[in-house]
């Protein structure tokens, strides 16, 4: 009867280890730093939506591509400039050619001192914020313009690098804010939220010298831009 009893309480004991090293934190396991990730709609983020706009001509199907809706407005958000008003030169808005190049212009430029307070125009979740941003060089933008214009587009790369210092904010529902040209960006990180009207940077002229002191704000709609494929009317309306 010992010896059955000295068994049990063996493979008891052995079951017991078994279970606290299957359960036991471990390298591995252990959590993770929390990565921002775009959110398809956040709980506080409700009040900014892209609404199809019927622009006529601009809205048919054939134009905006399979699966693309890019004849949108979106409702909702503040100006990024205290007391500035949206531009009518078509040269400051999307669409207008950019020659020097070999692209189009995907945002709208608001003409600003340098050091002036860029604001978040919707509540949001920063998805990037560049403190440690560095310039590049003279030679580099001159050879990355060239090989644009022989290939005649604009690589994604190419426009990251004049759009210079950026933040980015997320708002819910495929939009996202970009802020470009910056001076200087708020002391703020990745997966941070912030409030519409939220200073989040400065005006400058990192990227594109050329282009003067001012803020160029893109508003991305899904995998578009507001106002790609959009002219005169139905950009003014959108």
């Amino acid at each position: 009867m010992r010896v059955v009893l000295g068994i049990v309480a063996v493979a008891v004991f052995a079951a017991a280890a078994v279970l606290a090293s299957t359960v036991r934190p471990s390298a591995a396991t252990a959590p993770q730093s929390a990565v921002a990730r775009h959110t398809a709609v956040p709980r506080e983020l409700t009040d900014v939506r892209a609404d199809p706009a019927a622009h006529g001509p601009a809205s048919d199907p054939e134009r905006l591509g399979s699966g693309r809706a890019r004849a949108v407005a979106v409702r909702g958000l503040a100006l990024p400039i205290e007391g500035a008003a949206l531009p009518t030169d078509p040269e400051l808005l999307p669409g207008a050619p950019r020659a020097y190049r070999a692209g189009y212009h995907e945002g709208i430029d608001f003409a600003a001192a340098t050091g002036t307070p860029v604001l978040a125009v919707a509540d949001g979740i920063v998805l990037r914020v560049d403190s440690g941003f560095v310039d590049w060089t003279v030679d580099d933008q001159t050879k990355a313009l060239s090989d644009a214009v022989a290939l005649g587009y604009t690589p994604a790369a190419t426009l990251d690098g004049l759009r210079g210092r950026q933040v980015w904010i997320d708002h819910g529902r495929g939009i996202v804010s970009r802020y470009a040209h910056l001076s200087t960006v708020a002391p703020l990180g990745v997966g941070a939220h912030v409030e519409r009207g939220q200073a989040i940077g400065a005006v400058g002229n990192s990227g594109y010298e050329e282009g003067g002191p001012h803020l160029h704000l893109e508003v991305r709609v899904g995998d578009s831009y507001l106002g790609e494929d959009l002219a005169g009317d139905a950009l003014s309306a959108a």
